[in-house]
């Protein structure tokens, strides 16, 4: 395997035990992210963070990709510019309408890099996973532990939910996601192959990448349906619009594009079919959702 991994969406909320205030939330999404040689060797091993699904992936194929092309991203002798690999990597869009995504990628559970304000526990328990890496969850107790030592006496409950698994091999990249459409919530896979004359030009950033299109695509066509329904319900300006909707088809439009040139570049099979961005934001124009949001 090349890369096996899945993405995790996260709620963190810490609950004092000895007084009656609010708890703490801490919420994003988290991407463990080894990068393994031909030979099967990790060389390094990355956790990345987004307040994004989609953003997080991308990322992470960022890093794949670097260091597929140029070898291991930590000690080279010119450092990777990693503020503007983040401006470059977030669209027009989602700078205009979401100017407070945020990121942060991890090694050995130090931030090397961060962007935007995210809370600070997740450092913390990136701070724990490391004294345990083979069972992420006991970063849960391990951060107990450390605000007992504070004198700080918290319960700590982790919801999780998986947002997308990750599966690269040479020649083949198999990848399932969640659909969260206006009407239902579900999932859908698709597998990535290629000739066998050259099975090596397919690789884990391909997978990534077109994971990150789809997330993306789906949360951005349900928006835009509840943005068109919310204007036509108030009769709003476009000027006092949720979002701008010129932008998000616009928007939607290249995600399409970026899809097809996938497609055309390899072999996709979906299961149970394809996501049609058209008919999500059908769906989402069509019911009064108040949502404003989705992760």
């Amino acid at each position: 395997m090349l890369l096996n991994t899945s993405l995790l969406r996260e709620r963190f909320v810490i609950q004092d035990e000895k007084h009656a205030l609010e708890p703490i939330v801490a919420v994003g999404n988290r991407l463990l992210l080894p990068l393994v040689s031909d030979n099967g060797e990790i060389k390094e091993r990355f956790v990345v963070r987004a307040q994004t699904m989609h953003m997080a992936l991308r990322l992470a194929a960022y890093i794949a990709r670097e260091f597929q092309t140029k070898g291991p991203i930590l000690h080279r002798q010119v450092p990777l510019r990693w503020d503007d690999i983040w401006y470059d990597m977030t669209s027009e869009f989602e700078r205009l309408y979401n100017p407070s995504a945020w990121c942060a990628i991890y090694h050995n559970g130090r931030a090397i890099f961060k962007n935007g304000n995210y809370h600070p526990f997740l450092d913390v328990i990136e701070q724990c996973d490391i004294k345990n890496r083979a069972d992420y969850d006991k970063a849960i107790y391990i951060a107990e532990d450390i605000f007992k030592q504070a004198g700080k006496s918290v319960k700590i409950n982790h919801n999780v939910n998986i947002g997308v698994v990750i599966g690269a091999m040479e020649g083949r990249i198999r990848s399932g996601l969640i659909l969260r459409a206006p009407a239902h919530t579900s999932t859908f896979n698709f597998v990535i192959e290629t000739d066998y004359d050259n099975p090596a030009s397919l690789r884990p950033h391909d997978g990534l990448d077109l994971s990150s299109y789809y997330l993306e695509g789906i949360q951005l066509a349900v928006l835009t349906g509840i943005a068109e329904y919310q204007r036509k319900r108030d009769g709003a300006p476009a000027s006092h619009e949720p979002i701008p909707l010129q932008s998000a088809y616009k928007r939607l439009g290249r995600l399409t594009q970026a899809i097809d040139s996938r497609e055309k570049q390899f072999s996709i099979r979906y299961r149970p079919e394809k996501p049609d961005f058209k008919t999500i934001l059908d769906e989402a124009r069509q019911l009064s959702w108040g949502v404003t949001r989705v992760l």
